[in-house]
Order: C-alpha cells, then structure tokens, then sequence
C-alpha cells in the first residue's frame, strides 16, 4: 500500500474548523482530546483530522486536494462561510478543474472535480 490513509489539517480552533468543513463537505467527526479531532468522507475515501496549533502555516507544504462532484458549488460555500477563494477554478485539459482555497482560520487546501468522460456530460439534456 503506497497511497495517502490519513491528511491532518491544522488548525487553531477545532470547534470552528468542524462547523466550517462539516458544513461544505459533510464531514462527520469524532474528537480524541481537546486538539485532535477524526474526521470520516461521507461515501467513504481518504478521511483524516483536524489537528489544533498554536500557528497555521502560511503556505502548504504539500498540495491536498478534496474530490468535489461541483466545483462552483464549492467555491460559494467556501466564500459563505468566510473562507477565501486563492485561485479561482481553471481546467486541466482532459482531466478537470481544480482551484485553491484558504479556510476561515487561515488553512490553504485545493478543490479537484474530474472532467465527465466522453459520453457522461453530466448535463441534463
């Protein structure tokens, strides 16, 4: 087994980091201590936890990137609940969109929607 079990992202308060990815992404959490909270994907995939810290970094060290079904729907919820959108959606010929964002306490992450393949546009007709 080679691929990521577990992301941890840093925070400086756990309560408004649960309410802020709960909210856009339906996280459901479960807290071990007063700074370390699991968080499970609903449908399953790569889940992880909010870690509490004194300073969140101000740049990534590596890019982690949330699996989306609407990126655009993503991207206003962020800006709701006072995230900030760093890099708006752009596309990866062939493959999908992508943008970057930085939540409510300062934590920077990126979106990832895949393109349709051909013959699944996904749009209604």
């Amino acid at each position: 087994m080679s691929g990521f079990v577990h992301i941890e992202i840093p925070t400086r308060d756990i309560k408004r980091a649960k309410t802020f990815y709960g909210k856009i992404f339906g996280w459901t959490f479960l807290d071990y201590g007063k700074g370390y909270s699991m968080f499970q994907v609903p449908g399953g995939g790569v889940g992880g936890a909010l870690m509490k810290v004194k300073k969140v970094p101000a740049k990534p060290a590596i890019q982690a990137y949330i699996g989306v079904d609407d990126l655009d729907a993503k991207l206003k919820a962020i800006r709701s609940a006072r995230g900030k959108v760093l890099k708006p959606k752009a596309e990866v010929p062939d493959m999908g969109w992508w943008a970057s964002f930085k939540d409510n306490q300062g934590t920077v992450l990126f979106l990832w929607q895949t393109m349709p393949k051909a013959g699944q546009t996904g749009l209604p007709m």
